[in-house]
């Protein structure tokens, strides 16, 4: 599961290029001019603005590319489908919360603070992309290639979780009768639910009570909260 990512006007006779972000398997190809680069910037910015306000079923390469003031023909020099730009906008997405997760400074020195450093960092980033993620979430329902894209922007996080409850059993903090990975997705779930139902459907909850809430559920249901750590 990205801040924010960030000319001919016929059709081109030469593959689109594309480019994913180094965070997820390292650079592809970029247009080689800043105009091209720019041009491709502009593309994502719009796309993502126009999937906001219409859905992805709704939206439409024409949209995007007046909202870009590009032709529409310079879209299919950059992309290949309205699925791929998509794709981009799920990256950069990825990218500022991981961001948001890394940049969020600790307010102590153990785990139990680790653990509210990551929800505080998970629900500022959701926050911030919150409609985008409602978008994500409508389009994982009908697509299958869209959900299996959702479902590999949540690994990220369920093996970042994953290893540290595994690295907390190795210490002896946590119980060795838990399978890491059962309760990352568990715990990461409550987590990401909670976050969709506050910031994407509605439910009136404010930042601090909810940071304080589901890092206590968290950390009771490792028994962290019952040692000094």
């Amino acid at each position: 599961m990205a801040s924010r990512a960030p000319e001919p006007s016929s059709p081109p006779t030469t593959e689109p290029r594309r480019y994913v972000p180094p965070v997820v398997t390292g650079a592809g190809d970029l247009p080689r001019t800043a105009r091209g680069r720019r041009t491709r910037a502009a593309l994502i910015e719009a796309a993502r603005g126009v999937f906001e306000d219409r859905g992805y079923i709704d939206a439409r390469i024409t949209d995007i590319t007046q909202a870009a003031g590009v032709a529409h023909g310079t879209f299919y020099t950059y992309f290949d489908s309205k699925q791929e730009i998509f794709q981009e906008v799920m990256d950069a997405l990825l990218e500022d919360f991981r961001t948001e997760a890394d940049g969020t400074p600790l307010r102590g020195t153990g785990l139990i603070d680790r653990v509210e450093r990551a929800n505080r960092g998970y629900l500022r980033a959701y926050e911030r992309n919150a409609r985008m993620m409602g978008v994500i979430e409508q389009a994982a329902i009908i697509n299958p290639e869209l959900r299996h894209m959702r479902v590999e922007s949540r690994r990220y996080w369920v093996d970042r979780a994953a290893s540290s409850i595994a690295r907390w059993q190795r210490d002896g903090l946590v119980s060795t009768d838990l399978d890491p990975r059962y309760c990352a997705n568990a715990l990461g779930s409550m987590v990401d639910r909670f976050a969709y139902v506050w910031l994407v459907l509605g439910e009136p909850f404010e930042l601090e009570p909810a940071v304080d809430t589901l890092t206590t559920l968290y950390c009771r249901a490792l028994d962290l909260d019952h040692q000094d750590v």
